[in-house]
Order: C-alpha cells, then sequence, then structure tokens
C-alpha cells in the first residue's frame, strides 16, 4: 500500500516537490564546467571570444527572458519548463561536433534559450505548488532548497569531471551530452498546478510588473536592481579561477576536485543563508556580501595559490548566501500571478549588464594579464556594492525603523 501511495505521490501535484529537485540537479550537472576555459582554449579561443561566447549566451537570455516569464505565467509553467529542457538538450547534443568559435557560439545560443525558459518557471512551479498544497508556510524554503541542489548537482559534476578526465576529455563530452537529456524526461512527468481563475482573467502587462518591482517598495526595487548587479562581483570569478590554477601548474584532473569544493561551499551556504539572515539580520547580512568578493580579488591577486583557494572560498560563500537572501526578498514580495516574470525581469538585469561587461573583461584579460584583471574587478566589486546594496542596506534599516509605530 504505502508503495502505491509512493507512486501517486510521484504522479499528483506532490510529485512537482519531488521532480523539481530531480530537474534541477540535472539542469546544472555540467560535466564540462570545471575544464571549460582550458577546454575552449584548446579549441584556438581567446579570453575575449570564451567571455564572448557568454555574452552571447547572456544576449539571448536577455532577448527571451521576459517573453519567457510571461509564457511561463500565461500558458502555463509545465509548457515553459518543457520547452526550456528541449533547447537545453538540443544545445548539449551540439557538443558532438563543436570545434571552433562558431559552434560554440551557437551552443551557447541554444542554451541561453533553454535557460531562459527554465528561469522564473522553476521557482515559479514550486511555489505556486506548495500553494495548491495548502503550504504557503513552507514556501520560502523553495529558493534555498533549489539553489542547494544546484550546487550539489555542479560539486557531482566536477568530481565526475576529473574521474572521466583520467579517461579522456572526450568522455567528458560524451557523458554531458547524456546528462543534458534528462531534464526534458523530468518535465514531461511534471504537473501543472492550479492557477486561481480570477488570476488569469486579469490582463498581465509587462509595465504592471516593472512598476511593482522598481516603482512602489524601496526595499524590492533595490533588490532587483542588486539582483541586475551584484551577480557580477561574483560571476566573473568562475571564469578568473582556472586560467589562475593553469598558470599555478595544477594539474588538470585536478581541477574537478578544486571546483566539487567550491560547490559544495556554495551550496551550504545557501542552505544556510535564512537562517544566518534570521540571526544577523538582512542588513548585516548583506554587508557580508559586499565586502567578500571584493577581499576576494584582493586576495586572489596577492596571494600564492594555497591561500587563494581561502579568497575563492568566499566568493562562493557570498555567492550562496546573496542569490537565496536576494531572491527570496523579490519573491516574497510578489504576486504570485506574475512572480515567473518578475524573476525573468530580475536575471534579465544581471545578463544584460554581462554582455556589456563580459567581452570587455574578456580583452582587458588579454591585453594587460590575469593581476590587472583581478585588480579591475575588485575596484569594479566595490563600487557595485556601493551602488546597489548599500542603498538597499539603508532601505531595509528605515523599513524596519518605521514598522514598530505601525
Amino acid at each position: 500500500m504505502n508503495r502505491y501511495l509512493r507512486v501517486a505521490a510521484w504522479q499528483g501535484l506532490e510529485g512537482n516537490l519531488l521532480k523539481s529537485p530531480v530537474l534541477a540537479f540535472f539542469q546544472t550537472f555540467l560535466v564540462l564546467m570545471p575544464v571549460i576555459v582550458p577546454y575552449l582554449a584548446g579549441l584556438g579561443l581567446t579570453m575575449q571570444q570564451i567571455l564572448t561566447t557568454q555574452a552571447c549566451f547572456s544576449a539571448v537570455i536577455v532577448v527571451m527572458e521576459v517573453p519567457s516569464g510571461y509564457v511561463a505565467d500565461r500558458l502555463g509553467r509545465r509548457l515553459a519548463l518543457l520547452a526550456g529542457t528541449a533547447f537545453l538538450a538540443a544545445g548539449f547534443l551540439t557538443l558532438w561536433w563543436a570545434d571552433s568559435f562558431v559552434d560554440i557560439l551557437v551552443f551557447e545560443g541554444l542554451l541561453g534559450v533553454g535557460a531562459s525558459m527554465i528561469s522564473g518557471a522553476d521557482l515559479a512551479l514550486l511555489y505556486d505548488t506548495e500553494l495548491a498544497l495548502g503550504r504557503d508556510g513552507e514556501s520560502t524554503t523553495a529558493v534555498a532548497n533549489l539553489y542547494t541542489m544546484h550546487a550539489v548537482s555542479e560539486a557531482a559534476a566536477a568530481i565526475a569531471c576529473s574521474l572521466l578526465l583520467l579517461l579522456s576529455m572526450r568522455a567528458v563530452i560524451v557523458v554531458q551530452v547524456v546528462a543534458g537529456l534528462v531534464p526534458l524526461l523530468v518535465a514531461l512527468t511534471l504537473v501543472e498546478p492550479p492557477v486561481r481563475k480570477d488570476e488569469l482573467a486579469m490582463p498581465l502587462r509587462v509595465r504592471e510588473v516593472v512598476t511593482h518591482m522598481v516603482g512602489g517598495d524601496p526595499v524590492l526595487r533595490w533588490t532587483v536592481l542588486s539582483l541586475a548587479l551584484w551577480p557580477l562581483t561574483t560571476f566573473f570569478a568562475v571564469w578568473i579561477l582556472q586560467p589562475q590554477w593553469q598558470a599555478a601548474g595544477v594539474p588538470l584532473h585536478l581541477f574537478g576536485y578544486l571546483w566539487a569544493a567550491l560547490m559544495l561551499i556554495a551550496g551550504l551556504a545557501g542552505r544556510w543563508a535564512e537562517r544566518l539572515e534570521r540571526r544577523l539580520g538582512s542588513a548585516r547580512l548583506l554587508l557580508l556580501v559586499g565586502a567578500l568578493p571584493v577581499l576576494g580579488f584582493v586576495g586572489l591577486a596577492t596571494t600564492p595559490l594555497l591561500a587563494t583557494l581561502l579568497f575563492a572560498a568566499g566568493f562562493y560563500v557570498t555567492r550562496g548566501i546573496g542569490s537565496v537572501v536576494l531572491r527570496n526578498a523579490l519573491n516574497r514580495r510578489t504576486p504570485s500571478r506574475f512572480r515567473a516574470t518578475a524573476n525573468s525581469l530580475a536575471s534579465f538585469g544581471f545578463r544584460g549588464s554581462f554582455v556589456v561587461a563580459g567581452p570587455l573583461v574578456g580583452g582587458f584579460m588579454d591585453l594587460h594579464g590575469l593581476t590587472a584583471t583581478l585588480w579591475l574587478l575588485a575596484g569594479g566589486s566595490l563600487v557595485v556594492s556601493a551602488l546597489v546594496l548599500t542603498p538597499l542596506i539603508t532601505s531595509i534599516n528605515r523599513q524596519r525603523a518605521v514598522q514598530p509605530a505601525e
């Protein structure tokens, strides 16, 4: 009997809560990621071209992000996830023959469409499923659970990468292609959560969503702006660490183990983010989120390899904490009927920023070297924190000061 109940739960709405982590796991099971820079360099790409391919990925997301969120809100979370996972599968299939800059652009473009369709829809599906099941009080754990699953997936993929490299780089590619098909198979089994008919009957305009996000609550406004710019402070570390390990003479087959450790640190930080926020308060935690990337880039530029591993860990601590805290702040303040669109708009801001900044940083690194680039990124991180996190902290403090009077 218990077995039949478990099967029924898997097939029903409750199954979404079981399948979403599986979908999240394989969506980010990126076996190639720990050696992506050396792999692309082996195909003849310069650092500027490598970051340009990532800018292409981001540019596609910029174009697709808002329409994909609209599709998820108006036509269904499941449909958006099906389309997204299909594009991911197509993208990873191109790795079979990709051997040039143009081929990698196609690969990143397909992944960009897939990621944009999934972005926002996965969180909205989880939130709406928990609401439909009467678990409104638990919905704040959705972001942390998804983020932790992403980190665990990337850690497992990184260990697999190091083991596969003992065979060949081609073995890494084969496993990546196969793993890229799994999210589509999972998405086919998802169940669309019920929505209120009166909400669907209400017309949804992007202007309404934007006005809600930046025109009213100052905490929400600065949260959205932080989500647009702050991730740059940790995202560039992803592309800087591998060249640094190469320059320090770290064997390629060890990259996966180092990457796995960093992913697990990020996952644990994301898992503990809400507890830290309750204990330290949002304002103090955001000060830490702003300071760690600056210290990280300075540390990478000035210390030997063993010490830089500690500074690298700092990037992933702040990445885990900041991602969860900021996303939760956005989702708590956003109505269900356009939650996916709001999440997509937040990602739109970050990706748009990287489209501009990515190739510039890559070109600067080709011309001036790794150390100069690290100092540039340290200064940039300091500016970003001052521009968006400081006003967010001020808004939080002001809102907290007013609340007792209410």
